[in-house]
């Protein structure tokens, strides 16, 4: 990973004197601002945002490249407890002693790959997740989904018939794919960003993601290997865009 400068001030605390430096110059409706600031932070329509250095220093600016890894592939669904001692008569490396099961449903997709004697983690806010079996996969014609028959073993004194608990399922990846922190992504109401380098600016990129596992984000779309993303501090450099290009912010 390759880290352009660290931390050294809060970038919040850095992003308010920065705003309150720039004070007494208000942007105009539809105004951008293509020069730069005296706060050493500007926008340039098509190159992104600009810093200079010290200003990258006093914010903390860290980039990383994007990398490929062989994330598992995390299918996420919600499972309806519905009874006690599951009729599937499995083996014991299978959970035959399951007492408790319910049932999720997933797009034919989704479902791609999942098969009796998988592993499933069930999230009921517990401090670990609970740890079940799939017992059998089928298909729901009503529903055109397919339908996931789980099993849990001693879990009676903690799930309840009819609830409802998040369930996850990790499916080995056998191709890598490209990687970002999650630190990098800034969700909006428009869709999910990353800041790419741009020269000596951070321009913001639409991006498509999928799996998200232990820090790290699966980018489907919007970047390649090798690209630099900035991984910390993106909601501060999305607040200058804004400020730049909508007139967001007040001075006091």
């Amino acid at each position: 990973m390759n880290i352009r400068c660290r931390a050294r001030i809060p970038a919040l605390l850095a992003f308010a004197v920065l705003v309150g430096a720039g004070c007494g110059e208000k942007a105009t409706e539809g105004h951008r601002h293509d020069e730069e600031s005296p706060s050493g932070a500007s926008f340039k329509a098509g190159k992104g945002v600009i810093v200079t250095e010290e200003t990258q220093t006093l914010l903390g600016v860290e980039v990383a490249e994007v990398t490929e890894r062989h994330l598992p592939n995390q299918i996420r669904f919600t499972v309806q407890v519905f009874g006690e001692e599951h009729h599937h008569r499995l083996n014991q490396e299978d959970h035959s002693g399951c007492d408790v099961r319910g049932a999720g449903f997933l797009s034919p997709n989704a479902a791609t790959g999942i098969k009796a004697g998988q592993p499933v983690l069930l999230f009921k806010g517990t401090n670990r997740p609970l740890a079940g079996v799939v017992l059998a996969t089928q298909r729901a014609l009503a529903l055109g989904e397919s339908e996931v028959i789980v099993g849990v073993s001693n879990a009676m004194t903690v799930l309840r018939s009819g609830e409802f608990v998040p369930a996850q399922i990790n499916l080995p990846r056998d191709e890598a794919v490209r990687v970002v922190p999650q630190s990098a992504l800034l969700r909006t109401s428009e869709g999910s960003f990353v800041y790419a380098v741009n020269g000596d600016a951070y321009f913001r990129v639409p991006v498509k993601v999928s799996t998200e596992v232990d820090g790290w984000v699966a980018v489907t779309d919007g970047l390649l290997a090798g690209d630099q993303v900035v991984i910390q501090p993106v909601q501060t450099l999305w607040l200058i865009e804004l400020r730049a290009t909508k007139g967001g912010g007040h001075c006091h």
